[in-house]
């Protein structure tokens, strides 16, 4: 007994010939294929020479039916190649990639065969058969090209059931959206009662809001691309009563599994905005791609906003809330580039396990106050028993001695501050111009974001105005611009000392927001 050679020997060949290899594999396998040559001719070359020398084995392939190294798996190559062709004939596409589910157990054995007989750097089982599947379908397919990354639609053939299982990878669009309309939130919201199942609070939508940019922008677009679903990437979001005017916010719509991915952008954007009915409205609507995705998510824009609010007292005790020492020993992890600061390779973000989030900030202060003499005299004297019995007072006498014990055994009543001058205001507002904020996650959004100190700058103010109104109450509106991933409510509210410093605190007046409108996001 002498060890068999590997082909291209003729000795190897010849063995390769007695044991049933079927001439796709002795193509693959023999090491002679010439340059656009196919396996299955260079397999018949190589038979033809090995029974030229030994005629007894012209009658081999039919002693071992069975080919021993892909079981018979390419002469089902052109019936793989017509059911791929069959199942992608509904889908539109330019770029298809070709794959392979073939047991592990016999990838292993022809890969233990293969370098005992087989010719040095001969294709294996799967990539060999994928790429014959390929060669048939070329045939076939016009305007479609087979690659190995970045297709639009991954044929996966099951070797075993003869299957083919399709993913279909989604279409991207580009554009900006303006949202002219208040009460619309960017993505879809499930509905708090039922979790987007569906009841009689939601009529059954399973949506806390009926209209989303992200449905009115989609919704319009399944159909045109003969889609399943769609998901929606913003550059960043703005709260739900908030416009966003300008250019628009750029966004990225995915459509998933379309059938159809060819449309007319001007067409398309004139349906949305029709459906729409001045909700809202796009602009500049292109194809795009999945790495446009990212760029839209991770870029820090600045933004400007137009902001109007009311100016009412503020009681001293409110003024020390807005005032309170902030802890800046948890400071925002994500870092922003700037001169003298060294990129990391890896981009943290918030809420980098660097910080301990288990252990909450410290609240901002609590100063109590009582109610003044004026609100106890309009109170009964049943509901002043009670607030004396709940201050663990004595509950005789008449009304007026029942005010004067409440009064001098609580805390005191607030004391205002005088309201600011115009001038101070305005001025005020144009030395915001350049300030550098100290922002406390809001407790509106603590629930899903980390409670953090943030900081962030404001660029620029301008355009100043204040607006006398009928109940005597003045209203200011004014323009900004600051960093991506400012709060600029609590900028100007103070939100009880969790943005500091604030418009509030500065002009010593409370600042009651009425609303706020992105005015142009600076990107693109």
């Amino acid at each position: 007994m002498e060890e068999i050679p590997r082909a291209p020997s003729p000795a190897g060949h010849k063995h390769l010939v007695r044991i049933g290899t079927c001439d796709h594999c002795l193509g693959r396998l023999g090491g002679k294929k010439r340059f656009e040559q196919s396996l299955e001719e260079s397999g018949i070359e190589i038979r033809n020479l090995v029974t030229e020398r030994d005629s007894h084995l012209s009658d081999a392939r039919t002693e071992q039916p069975l080919c021993p190294f892909c079981e018979n798996l390419y002469e089902e190559s052109e019936l793989l190649a017509d059911i791929i062709f069959d199942s992608i004939s509904p889908y539109e596409l330019s770029r298809l990639q070709l794959g392979a589910r073939i047991p592990k157990d016999q990838i292993e054995h022809e890969e233990e065969m293969r370098k005992r007989f087989g010719a040095g750097g001969s294709d294996a089982l799967k990539s060999g058969l994928v790429r014959v599947i390929a060669q048939h379908l070329n045939k076939r397919l016009e305007g479609v090209t087979l690659v190995n990354d970045k297709p639009q639609v991954l044929a996966l053939i099951d070797v075993l059931t003869l299957t083919v299982e399709l993913d279909i990878r989604a279409h991207y669009l580009y554009g900006r959206y303006l949202k002219l309309e208040r009460g619309i939130p960017q993505t879809r919201w499930p509905c708090r009662a039922c979790k987007g199942r569906g009841c009689q609070r939601c009529e059954q939508t399973g949506l806390q809001y009926k209209k989303s940019v992200q449905d009115l922008i989609g919704n319009p677009l399944l159909g045109l691309f003969e889609a399943d679903e769609h998901a929606f990437h913003g550059m960043g979001r703005e709260d739900i009563d908030v416009r966003c005017m300008g250019r628009g916010r750029p966004f990225v719509i995915e459509m998933k599994e379309p059938k159809i991915r060819s449309i007319d952008a001007a067409k398309a954007m004139e349906l949305i905005n029709k459906e729409a009915d001045g909700s809202i409205k796009i602009t500049g609507l292109r194809d795009s791609n999945r790495s446009e995705v990212v760029r839209v998510k991770d870029t820090p824009a600045e933004k400007s906003y137009t902001i109007r609010f009311r100016i009412l007292p503020l009681s001293e005790e409110e003024m020390k809330v807005l005032t309170a020492p902030v802890d800046l020993t948890h400071v925002d992890v994500q870092e922003r580039g700037g001169k003298g600061k060294k990129k990391s390779s890896k981009r943290k973000r918030r809420g980098d396990k660097k910080n301990d989030h288990k252990k909450p900030l410290p609240s901002v202060i609590d100063v109590p106050v009582g109610p003044d003499e004026a609100t106890l005299k309009a109170m009964k004297k049943p509901e002043l028993v009670a607030m004396a019995e709940e201050m663990k007072l004595k509950k005789s006498g008449t009304k007026p001695e029942l005010i004067e014990r409440i009064l001098a055994a609580g805390p005191p009543a607030p004391t205002y501050l005088d309201l600011p001058e115009n001038d101070e205001i305005l001025e005020t507002i144009t030395k915001l111009s350049g300030v550098k904020l100290a922002q406390r996650t809001p407790e509106r959004v603590a629930h899903r974001r980390a409670d953090l100190i943030r900081r962030r700058t404001v660029y620029e103010t301008s355009n100043p105005t204040i607006e006398m109104m009928e109940d005597g109450v003045r209203e200011v509106e004014f323009t900004l611009r600051c960093e991506s991933g400012t709060y600029v409510k609590e900028t100007v509210h103070g939100d009880g000392g969790r943005t500091q410093p604030s418009l509030s605190s500065l002009i010593k007046a409370k600042c009651e927001v009425l609303w706020l409108d992105v005015g142009d996001i600076h990107a693109d």
